[in-house]
């Protein structure tokens, strides 16, 4: 089984990881230089890469045979 974390881009990774896992969290406005895009676009990335983290997460159902 693959880790959640796999789930997400190179990119998305680390802006979780930059914004969410450290003890001081980047800024979006760290972020964004980093990566030559506006603040708004690197939260916006972090809110897609939750989203796929979630879905990750979520039990997988078995469809009952027909």
């Amino acid at each position: 089984m693959t880790s959640a974390l796999d789930t997400l881009s190179e990119r998305e990774r680390d802006i979780i990881q930059e914004r969410r896992l450290k003890d001081e969290p980047a800024t979006l406005e760290e972020l964004s230089q980093k990566y030559g895009v506006s603040r708004e676009r690197v939260r916006q990335i972090e809110v897609r890469a939750f989203e796929k983290l979630q879905a990750a997460m979520q039990p997988r159902q078995i469809a009952a045979p027909a």
